[in-house]
């Protein structure tokens, strides 16, 4: 942690902002004789009158370059609902680094990879520090072949390295659609035979007809999470999917539930 104390308490933004930029350096440098990166950065700033504010900041990888951490610090401040409010003055600021992790000297690449990455690492701090960290979200692939659940969405600020998801051939649409509801929404199928293709079908209300089809993927229940006979979780029963397009070119992945007997 680094501390500054002043003789007589600073109420001008500029002079505060040279002041945070001063721990900061000062941060840097026993960063980099300790091989470190801060991940998590906390700021308090103490007024005279004995009142405090408190930022925090975080980042997706370690750093110890002051400049973009002074950057997100000026992002979380514009995103605060009250400004602050420096009254009479601050008489002391304190930098805290409660999160830190190695970080060694790296040297750039010839084709730019690692700039085009840390390019999109800043970019991922500045929007999380402004919207919050529950705003933007990454997918991460998770152990399970039951759609809405092969995958969990976490903050792209703690889910640091991008997952690579297998594309599909050339000039082919996806096999899973973008967005899956959890859990599934009902939907009412009329189809020729009661274990047929479908359709038409009623979602929320309004009826959609069926113009093309493909179908079934069947896809079983996770059997090892079977208990007593019965299974548990969200995927209890088989399910047979149906890629279907309606007559005005929207696509829609349903599925039947079970068998019909």
């Amino acid at each position: 942690s680094s501390d500054l104390r002043f003789a007589e308490p600073v109420a001008l933004q500029t002079s505060i902002a040279a002041c945070f930029l001063d721990l900061l350096r000062e941060a840097a440098r026993t960063l980099e004789q300790r091989g470190l990166g801060g991940r998590r950065f906390v700021l308090t700033l103490f007024r005279s009158d004995g009142a405090r504010h408190r930022l925090a900041i975080e980042t997706g990888l370690p750093t110890r370059d002051p400049v973009p951490v002074l950057r997100l610090f000026d992002e979380r401040i514009a995103a605060l609902a009250d400004p602050l409010d420096p009254g009479f003055g601050y008489d002391r600021i304190t930098l805290f680094l409660p999160v830190t992790e190695p970080l060694a000297a790296s040297q750039s690449a010839l084709d730019g990879g690692e700039q085009s990455a840390s390019v999109l690492a800043d970019l991922i701090d500045r929007l999380s520090t402004r919207l919050g960290p529950a705003s933007l979200c990454r997918l991460i692939p998770q152990d399970s072949h039951i759609p809405e659940q092969a995958q969990l969405a976490l903050p792209a600020i703690h889910a640091r390295e991008p997952a690579r998801w297998p594309a599909p051939p050339a000039g082919e649409p996806p096999l899973r659609p973008l967005f899956l509801f959890d859990p599934p929404q009902p939907v009412d199928v009329i189809a020729q035979v009661p274990d047929g293709t479908p359709h038409r079908f009623r979602w929320k209300r309004k009826l959609h007809e069926v113009r093309l089809y493909e179908g079934p993927e069947r896809i079983a229940s996770e059997w090892w999470r079977r208990k007593g006979g019965e299974a548990i979780g969200k995927g209890g029963l088989t399910r047979d999917y149906y890629r279907v397009e309606d007559v005005h070119g929207r696509r829609y992945w349903i599925f039947r539930h079970g068998l019909y007997d």
